[in-house]
């Protein structure tokens, strides 16, 4: 059985829609996912205007995906291709099953 996990993908709100563009280019990787507004907090964050600043937070997305453990490396090596690190933070965890409730565990 294929190793699956999630890539989780905090990308910055001024780039998401290219991001997302860019991931429907490897249909063969990215079958799809989900991305959803998130704020970023902490020190390495770029404020873009004075009320990302006041509020302390950067507009970002969370673009999440499952996919097999082996295909990770490919879809970030083809986002590091297009756009700067700084601009998309990554983190990967083990996904021990995934499917839809009403028609049970997908393979």
């Amino acid at each position: 059985m294929t190793e699956m996990c999630q890539l989780s993908i905090n990308v910055s709100s001024d780039i998401v829609e290219e991001l997302m563009s860019h991931l429907w280019l490897i249909p063969e990787l990215v079958t799809g996912c989900t991305c959803v507004p998130a704020r970023g907090f902490g020190r390495r964050q770029h404020y873009r205007n004075v009320q990302e600043k006041i509020r302390g937070a950067t507009e970002r997305n969370l673009i999440l995906m499952i996919l097999p453990q082996a295909s990770v490396s490919l879809v970030l090596e083809h986002i590091k291709q297009k756009f700067k690190a700084s601009d998309c933070f990554y983190w990967v965890l083990p996904t021990l099953t995934s499917g839809y409730a009403s028609q049970g565990v997908l393979d």
